[in-house]
């Protein structure tokens, strides 16, 4: 009777029981307190470019290697900006053989983003003339620095090393050998950080929800089947799996003889059942967008900005593009006491005024 009594019901107290809480320690921050930031260290005396996971990276995501590309592209620019002497000297560069001087100085600047760090070697003459610059695999450079955290050696190891586990030291040399790019280098680090540390997560995000709405797309085509044979012998289980399997294969049609088959069930993934994944994309794309400092526009997509807003973009990705050139001339001059500047990217509003003024006449 207690269970219908109208007179056995009770009233919550959440004038009390909803601000009776230690500060900072309400229900609603558990989650946010149990969330953990990985903590970094800087290295400051040795370090080793784990080249292979971040190269990885750069040749399979299409949307960072375009990224990294563009960035590079643009910071070297149309013209190297230099006097004839320095001119003669640059000019000799061929790299690998295969190189020109605007290439080599567009893959340091790529290679330092992709991994953080470019090791160059400077290649000279007798006379100490520089007359080349050979770039390094990154992966391979031990780069070593004293209890000051001044850079001391570097050495080119092997990745394997020998039977002892120690890898063996092939080349090395001074600091003034190595024309060394660290890329956005931090506090007392001795190597730069890669473009895409803070990318990473971004890019599982979206490719785990890539592949899982492939899989869901996959199966309006070809769903699942749960079929119950009239059957336990392995012999006939295993004939049955076989015309299964070339039904799909091939898309052809089955015939078995009656009741060789009691139940076939068909699981799919309804329609407008699942929530809609493009806006899901479409925040994905704008957080890498805004975390990698590249604009959708400067990258080739410019479907959804409006003249104004590809203006401002390109205003502001300008500005850091100046900045990264600046900084690539002092480090050029700072290591190969060569003065080499690059072109700044064209004024948009003279470039649009030009064109508007050739399409009038």
């Amino acid at each position: 009777m207690a269970l219908s009594d109208p007179t056995q019901s009770r009233t919550t107290d959440f004038q009390t029981s909803t601000t009776d809480y230690t500060a900072g320690e309400e229900p609603w921050n558990k989650n946010i307190k149990g969330y953990n930031i990985d903590s970094e260290q800087t290295e400051a005396s040795t370090y080793q470019c784990d080249w292979d996971k971040w190269h990885g990276l750069y040749r399979n995501v299409p949307e960072l290697r375009s990224t990294i590309d563009v960035s590079s592209k643009w910071i070297v620019g149309k013209k190297l900006i230099m006097d004839d002497k320095t001119r003669k000297i640059v000019e000799r560069w061929r790299g690998n053989g295969l190189d020109t001087p605007r290439k080599i100085l567009i893959n340091i600047k790529r290679t330092s983003k992709i991994g953080g760090d470019c090791y160059a070697e400077k290649i000279k003459d007798k006379a100490g003339r520089l007359i080349n610059l050979k770039i390094l695999d990154p992966g391979t450079i031990k780069v070593t620095a004293n209890n000051l955290g001044i850079i001391q050696k570097y050495e080119q190891v092997s990745q394997k090393g020998n039977e002892t586990g120690e890898k063996r030291i092939l080349d090395d040399w001074e600091p003034d050998e190595i024309f060394h790019i660290a890329n956005d280098r931090i506090a007392d680090e001795i190597h730069g950080i890669p473009e895409s540390e803070k990318l990473q997560k971004i890019i599982k995000m979206k490719h785990q929800g890539m592949d899982d709405h492939t899989v869901v797309l996959h199966r309006y085509g070809k769903p699942t089947f749960f079929f119950e044979a009239n059957t336990d012998d392995e012999a006939e289980l295993a004939a049955i799996r076989t015309v299964l399997d070339n039904v799909k294969k091939n898309f052809e049609d089955a015939l078995f003889p009656k009741g060789t088959l009691e139940k076939i069930e068909k699981i799919s993934t309804p329609h407008f059942s699942i929530p809609d994944p493009v806006p899901w994309f479409s925040f994905i794309r704008s957080y890498f967008t805004e975390s990698s400092g590249v604009p959708d526009l400067i990258r080739g997509k410019s479907d959804e900005v409006s003249l104004a807003a590809g203006k401002l973009n390109y205003v502001g990705y300008k500005e850091k593009i100046i900045m990264e050139q600046l900084e690539y001339s002092e480090e050029i001059k700072a290591q190969l006491g060569l003065d080499i500047s690059f072109e700044e990217p064209v004024e948009i509003d003279i470039e649009v005024g030009i064109n508007n003024t050739n399409e009038t006449d």
